[in-house]
């Protein structure tokens, strides 16, 4: 009888015009349909039993949802999320099917579009109880449940990641961020090989039980005689959204700061206090969670990454006024996680390979880890305790996490110059992908959540951050904090939209903020910049000398051409003779309007005073300290006085940004790439900011392999892709040969002689890069082989060892000798070290892609001595760069059938599979990849296809790879949106080579 009731229901649903509008039963979870869940579900509670057993394919369980109906929510079935369909080949199926409905039992689990429908029959207005007994996969990749076996020890993990949408594939669920709710977590595991798991959720771990007789409540009694089982009992969270809610299990060794700190023997107790204060008494002290094989190798680290968190709880506390929101805090340390982080509320996962560093670490590194720690711990609060209401506004929490992670460095680490790292890491990628043709707005439509991966890419990321510190500086410090603060308490543990946030900001500055906000957040592209400079005559009488002064002014330019203007604040320097400078605020408010964008004015005649001498500044730098946002391009005289002295400016911050404008002026066609590398080769040898010789050299190698006419294309190859006559290009060869030639005989000596450990490193991972001769193949070979020492990476011992004096041996450029001995005391970690596995490995990728006779030797040697799991991730990766045609069909075939190779090992072997230097042989798998941007969309995590395009699109350069893209676009019209503009976005960077090749070369 409830069968046939159960089908009448669905025919009455399927037939019924009003229905599919309330709710809509579509594919997903479309947005029409969470806000009708919204408004009528609420006070939502999960009991989630699961049962994880070794090796087994599926995670089985039951759970048990509560949530209140309002009188309309009991008109319609209820409607819960449950998808599966991308494992419906596999032996194992997963089922849902439901069991308890109130007090009706026995139902038979209907499908219809990834949703569960119960009848409204069954339903009443207040409290209901649904109780569904599941299965879901759990596998290597392409689950929401990940099993990874430690290859070195055997160990087993399962952990699961549900960001934005897949909560719903792992169990029946509401899985719409603004649904939020508690979630009571039992975790049952068979005790024979589960005895040392350790269990880690969203929150404190309250009981935990072994008894022989326990049995998993999804498996009947009469089953088995017993079970020897563990049960973990976790306490109930506070009111989360799906997607942040987690559950890790497996080997893991757990640090507890307490017991890791290091100091003197005298200073412990000093020490013990300091941490207690340092953290709120209603949180716990941070844990951390690391697999078996490699405890010993976080150890050097521990005390570091506890400071880290640590601080930056405090930090963010006081800055939020707003203590910690969830009763602990954890991280764990994840083997080949997909993402950098996951800011699970009370339990962030991060990539352990961000924290435990497979490489000797550089300035850099330091700051790549310290911003990840950052950044998931600021989403604590934003993120898990705000939510924002649907991922169209995904920036409000990782643009925040972004800018609060920089605001707790630049006090934590005042020695790393945080705003420019900020400049250098987020402004830059944000102004690159803000420059193309696939760009979007910093708040993104998205009608369905099975499309919001798409949100996931440097705008939100890059861009987002970067506007809210031009919001910080155009509304100002005390306003933009009041604002935050108000908009943390209104909304805590709700949701939120940009335009509660812009809400908060006008109360605060007590002025309409509507023309502003709207122009940065729901307006693609940026501006372009340019200074303007304009005679001004004042005039005593008709037909005498008149004074003349010269103003200077804004000019902003739409990048895309869309007819966009934005509303923004900077700070503008001006360098004048015998050092004298001025900074000044200036507003640029509209396209044209001079009067509005003036921001000095010089006398250049003085009718009145014969002795007057014009004082006209030197250079004008229009984005002083990178408050604005947009591409701030110089005017000729400023860029050849930076062309000349840019060596000469002391303020780091302010130098990186020269380099970086210069920079600009090269991929807007203004600047010939072959002048930028001249102008590296002349100073690299003499910077000692770290980050700065990074990025020098790595534009340097973007020039040379992009921009400058020959590449590395045969001669003949050359002559047809210019268009140029075969003598031409045997110019255009010959001279970028040359400059490679210097660009490398400076990185071999400035390897063994740099001033500092990490300037050192540098130096030989920027000479890795630009590689390309028959000696800079010898000199790998060398390093690897210890032959050729340098100092601190590949030597141990007092031969290879410079004495410490002055400040020759640093982290940051603000730090003493004395700092740099006790940061590598407390952290345990050798002053010299020899090459790390990671290290190995790259050398021997790069001489597979060389084309070394050698490479292969090598390969098989190193896989002799270094039998990790990453080792043979990076020995797979290795032999991807392999430059004939039988390798390249071999990994293609990995990348698309495979399914037992995890994403991590395939994402690894798209750089060395798709080198530049490889063109001609991956052409013909650019059409093949892009066509699969659907199938991986569906089945891959977030950033998987970002991964994909950046490396077979940036494996290419020439105009026939730019036909092929174009040709794909144009025959596929109805090719997704979010798809379309990834290419658009990624082939900007062959159009640019073009249109640059074609304006500079002979």
């Amino acid at each position: 009888m409830k069968l046939l009731i159960w089908f009448s229901l669905i025919v009455l649903i399927m037939t019924t015009p009003t229905f599919s509008q309330k709710p809509p039963i579509e594919s997903g979870v479309p947005k029409a349909l969470a806000e009708w869940r919204a408004k009528h579900y609420s006070n939502i509670r999960y009991k989630l039993n699961i049962t994880l057993e070794k090796g087994a394919p599926l995670m089985k369980g039951d759970i048990e949802i509560n949530v209140t109906l309002d009188e309309e929510g009991t008109k319609y079935p209820l409607v819960l999320d449950w998808r599966t369909t991308q494992f419906q080949n596999d032996k194992d199926q997963p089922f849902a099917n439901v069991v308890r409905v109130n007090d009706e039992l026995d139902f038979r689990t209907q499908l219809n579009n990834e949703h569960i429908l119960i009848p409204n029959g069954y339903l009443k207005k207040g409290e209901n109880i649904v109780k569904i007994q599941f299965a879901s996969p759990i596998k290597t990749s392409g689950s929401a449940i990940t099993r990874y076996i430690d290859k070195e020890d055997g160990s087993e993990y399962i952990y699961s990641l549900f960001v934005p949408s897949d909560a719903s594939t792992a169990f029946p669920v509401f899985d719409q961020p603004d649904l939020k709710a508690r979630f009571q977590l039992t975790i049952w595991t068979s005790n024979s090989p589960r005895k040392d798991w350790r269990f880690i959720s969203n929150s404190k771990l309250i009981q935990q039980v072994s008894d022989d007789y326990f049995h998993p409540p999804d498996v009947p009694r009469t089953q088995i005689a017993h079970w020897s089982a563990t049960v973990s009992v976790f306490e109930e969270t506070k009111p989360i959204s799906t997607y942040v809610f987690a559950f890790a299990a497996g080997d893991f060794k757990e640090f507890n700061e307490e017991l890791e700190i290091k100091p003197l023997p005298e200073k412990l107790e000093e020490a013990k206090k300091l941490i207690q204060k340092s953290v709120n008494g209603n949180i716990v002290l941070p844990k951390i969670y690391v697999r078996k094989s490699q405890a010993e190798k976080f150890k050097p680290h521990a005390q570091e990454v506890f400071r880290l968190t640590r601080e930056c709880v405090k930090y963010l506390e006081n800055y939020f006024d707003y203590k910690f929101p969830f009763p602990k805090y954890d991280l764990v340390l994840i083997p080949e996680f997909p993402f950098g982080g996951m800011e699970h509320a009370g339990a962030t996962f991060v990539r352990e390979n961000s924290i435990i560093f497979p490489s000797e670490p550089t300035k850099n590194d330091y700051i790549s880890r310290a911003s990840l720690i950052f950044h998931e711990t600021a989403h604590q609060w934003f993120g898990d305790t705000v939510t924002m209401k649907w991922f169209d506004d995904l920036w409000l929490k990782e643009g925040f996490a972004t800018f609060m992670g920089f605001k707790a460095m630049d006090k934590i680490m005042p020695e790393m110059n945080a705003w420019k790292a900020f400049y250098e890491r987020n402004k830059v990628a944000a102004y690159q992908t803000d420059s193309t043709k696939g760009t979007t707005p910093i708040y993104q439509e998205i009608p369905n959540l099975s499309a919001a991966k798409s949100a996931y890419g440097a705008i939100v990321y890059s861009k987002a951050p970067s506007f809210l510190k031009q919001a910080e500086f155009y509304l100002g410090e005390k306003e933009f904090q009041a604002a935050v603060r108000s908009f943390l308490k209104k909304h805590e543990y709700s949701n939120a939209t940009w335009q509660d946030l812009v809400t908060e900001f006008e109360l605060a500055k007590k002025e309409d903020l509507k023309v502003w906000s709207n122009a940065w957040v729901t307006k693609r592209g940026m501006p372009v910049i340019r200074i303007v400079e304009n005679d001004v005559h004042e005039y005593e009488e008709l037909g005498k000398p008149h004074d003349t002064a010269v103003i200077y002014s804004f000019k902003q330019n739409d990048i895309l051409n869309e007819n966009n203007a934005w509303l923004l604040k900077t700070k503008v320097y001006q360098h004048f003779e015998k050092n004298n400078n001025e900074v000044t605020e200036a507003k640029i408010n509209r396209k044209e309007s001079i009067n509005s964008t003036v921001f000095a004015r010089y006398w250049t005649y003085f009718y009145s005073n014969p002795k007057f001498k014009p004082n006209l500044p030197q250079f004008i730098f229009p984005n002083y300290q990178d408050y604005g946002y947009g591409i701030f391009l110089l005017n000729e005289k400023s860029r050849n006085y930076i062309l000349a002295n840019v060596q000469n400016e002391k303020d780091d911050f302010l130098r990186a940004m020269m380099y970086g404008s210069l920079w600009d002026s090269v991929r807007e066609a203004e600047l010939d790439p072959k002048d930028y590398v001249e102008l590296v080769i002349k100073n690299v040898a003499t910077e000692k900011d770290e980050t700065i010789v990074s990025s020098m050299l790595g534009r340097a190698n973007t020039a040379m392999n992009y921009y400058i006419e020959g590449g590395n294309a045969t001669v003949k190859e050359r002559a047809s892709n210019a268009n140029n006559t075969l003598a031409n290009a045997r110019v255009s060869a010959s001279e970028r040969d040359e400059l490679a030639r210097k660009l490398e005989e400076i990185l071999i000596s400035k390897m063994q002689t740099a001033e500092t450990l990490g300037q050192r490193i540098t130096f030989y991972r920027s000479f890795l890069n630009v590689a390309s001769s028959e000696k800079a193949q010898g000199v790998l070979k060398d390093v690897l082989s210890g032959k050729f020492k340098i100092e601190g990476l590949n030597c141990r011992g007092e031969s290879c060892v410079r004495p410490m004096s002055g400040a020759k041996d640093r982290v940051g450029d603000k730090t003493k000798t004395s700092d740099i001995r006790r940061f590598r005391q407390a952290q345990d970690l050798p002053l010299q070290t020899i090459l790390k596995t990671k290290d190995k490995f790259d050398i021997v990728t790069k001489l597979f892609i060389l084309g070394d006779k050698d490479a292969e030797t090598l390969l098989n040697e190193l896989t002799k001595t270094e039998t990790s799991d990453d080792a043979k991730r990076y020995a797979y990766a290795a032999r991807a760069g392999i430059g004939n045609a039988e390798t390249k069909a071999k990994y293609w075939n990995d990348f698309v059938n495979n399914k037992e190779i995890s994403e991590s090992w395939i994402e690894a072997a798209f750089g060395p599979f798709n080198s530049v230097r490889h063109s001609n042989l991956t052409l013909q798998y650019l059409e093949k990849a892009l066509a699969e941007l659907p199938n991986h969309k569906r089945n891959r995590k977030i950033f998987f296809v970002n991964g994909l395009l950046g490396a077979f699109i940036g494996g290419q350069k020439s105009e026939e790879a730019l036909k092929i893209v174009n040709k794909f676009l144009a025959d596929n019209p109805n090719l997704d949106k979010d798809l379309r503009l990834k290419i658009l976005e990624n082939v900007d960077v062959i159009e640019r080579a073009v249109k640059i090749r074609q304006k500079f070369s002979k």
